[in-house]
């Protein structure tokens, strides 16, 4: 009750809700014209001026009536059911965050795979190319071999040397 209290504190309301338990339900005149005379000298009846000087008093010092038992089973009931929702459901949710931390990322080990095949397309066209490069040295290497050789009857050399190429002439 003093957390409910002081949760949703209005001073105000307080005091407002003070005066009318405290006031009859009907002033007698003279009540009321004490109260009107009192207005016309100081300005303020004895209860504002009472109101606006001193501060409510603290709620951890105010004294608060028993509750019935049955209405205090009750609002405890209810807490405990609130209490249990709240646990079960933290519970859930800090459940549900674990397994999924447990989790392999998909997309994670999808990309993994997907660089190791990178890497080994690099690496075979490294290869591809160091084989084109030795091709063509050991080519090379055999048309300057046939390219010494003649040939015995016309005394030519068994390979021409390669004519210079030209851009194809365009249509």
């Amino acid at each position: 009750m003093r957390l409910n209290v002081a949760l949703l504190r209005n001073p105000e309301a307080e005091i407002r809700a003070k005066e009318k338990a405290d006031a009859p339900t009907v002033k007698t005149k003279e009540q009321i014209e004490r109260e009107e005379q009192l207005r016309a000298k100081y300005g303020t009846t004895p209860k504002e001026s009472h109101v606006a000087s001193h501060p409510p008093p603290s709620v951890w010092r105010r004294k608060f009536r028993p509750l019935p038992e049955a209405k205090a089973v009750d609002l405890f009931a209810d807490v405990i059911g609130d209490g249990f929702i709240l646990i079960v459901a933290a519970a859930l949710i800090l459940f549900e965050y674990h397994r999924s931390s447990t989790k392999p990322d998909h997309n994670l080990e999808r990309i993994k795979e997907l660089s190791a095949k990178v890497e080994e397309m690099k690496k075979k066209e490294v290869e591809l190319e160091e084989d084109k490069k030795a091709q063509l040295a050991r080519l090379q290497t055999i048309e300057d071999a046939l390219r010494g050789f003649k040939d015995p009857k016309t005394k030519l050399p068994l390979l021409s040397t390669p004519a210079p190429i030209s851009p194809a002439p365009a249509a």
